[in-house]
């Protein structure tokens, strides 16, 4: 009869020294972070500005009806 693997699972891998301990990752997650921070450095302020209009205006819109909630 055909064993299938989650009846007859692997046993866990032992602590090798080649594997990555956890500063690999830390590097990458740096460098998808930072990296387009970098790269789009000079537009991040448009950016923000935009968020912060749109914020605004969201705000100005809910800002009657929680006052007559809320008042």
């Amino acid at each position: 009869m055909k064993q299938h693997w989650h009846v007859n699972p692997l046993p866990p891998p032992d602590e090798s020294s080649d594997r990555p301990d956890g500063s690999v990752g830390l590097a990458l997650w740096a460098l998808i972070v930072i990296g387009p921070m970098i790269y789009f450095g000079h537009q991040l302020g448009a950016v923000e500005t935009c968020l912060l209009r749109a914020y605004e205006m969201l705000e100005s819109l809910l800002l009657p009806i929680r006052d007559w909630l809320l008042g």
